[in-house]
């Protein structure tokens, strides 16, 4: 009798536990959040500055910029590079209904959903359901900042602005990509970190992937290491370096 008293009083601690650490962490992000929503020096300001209609659709994409009322160099790691965003409003003008692209922390360098072969200039009928991103969302030489520093990604989401996914290789910067229609691929050049120096340069080796949409979860390398092996030694044998000192 006394041990189920006993457990019955532990199970009381318990849950009372719970319940105060609960609260204390809902009590701690409230005071937080009304820092940042009522503090007249900690104010930000969003900005929906623009917007664009896809295809007619009625599907409105607002892309989100930040403004701050007091810029000091205590706030400057909330700073976001000219012609970048944060995040993107999607609205259907029909219902009235909207929500955020994602919730998680990014940089949209820009997005992409009626010119598919963007390097080449070239610009494809609308009849694929995709709206293509580049986007920074990984500190990757880990100095507390989004920038130029860090791999840019390729995105995407359907026309809604769901299913958001990231589709070019983690920790892999984009070079470029293209649409293929006939193969309803994506074809993408991406940079490794192959110096392992926490840097993306002109001595790191550029890999070619593809993924076909509506089918594959994970990007695959085209080109296998067989054949690149032997693209190094044919390299090496007409095109060895010369030393000029003999």
């Amino acid at each position: 009798m006394k041990n189920l008293v006993f457990a019955f009083l532990i199970a009381i601690l318990t849950v009372s536990c719970k319940k105060s650490d609960e609260f204390r962490t809902n009590s701690q992000s409230s005071d937080s959040d009304s820092i940042v929503l009522n503090d007249p020096k900690n104010n930000l300001n969003i900005q929906t500055k623009s917007f664009v209609e896809i295809d007619s659709s009625g599907i409105l994409m607002f892309p989100l910029e930040m403004s701050e009322a007091k810029r000091t160099r205590d706030m400057s790691y909330k700073d976001i590079p000219n012609g970048n965003y944060w995040n993107i409003i999607f609205l259907n003008s029909k219902t009235n209904e909207y929500h955020l692209l994602s919730q998680q922390k990014m940089l949209i360098y820009d997005y992409n959903y009626d010119e598919y072969q963007e390097e080449r200039g070239i610009s494809t009928s609308r009849d694929i359901p995709y709206i293509f991103y580049r986007i920074r969302s990984d500190d990757f030489n880990q100095d507390k900042l989004l920038n130029q520093q860090d791999p840019l990604y390729l995105y995407v989401s359907d026309l809604f602005g769901k299913n958001f996914r990231q589709i070019s290789p983690k920790d892999q910067h984009l070079i470029n990509w293209s649409y293929i229609k006939s193969s309803n691929k994506i074809l993408m050049n991406v940079q490794k970190d192959s110096g392992k120096n926490g840097e993306f340069d002109s001595y790191d080796e550029i890999n070619t992937y593809e993924l076909t949409l509506g089918q594959d979860e994970n990007p695959r390398e085209i080109f296998s290491q067989k054949f690149k092996n032997e693209l190094k030694i044919l390299f090496d044998r007409d095109w060895k370096r010369i030393d000029k000192d003999e």
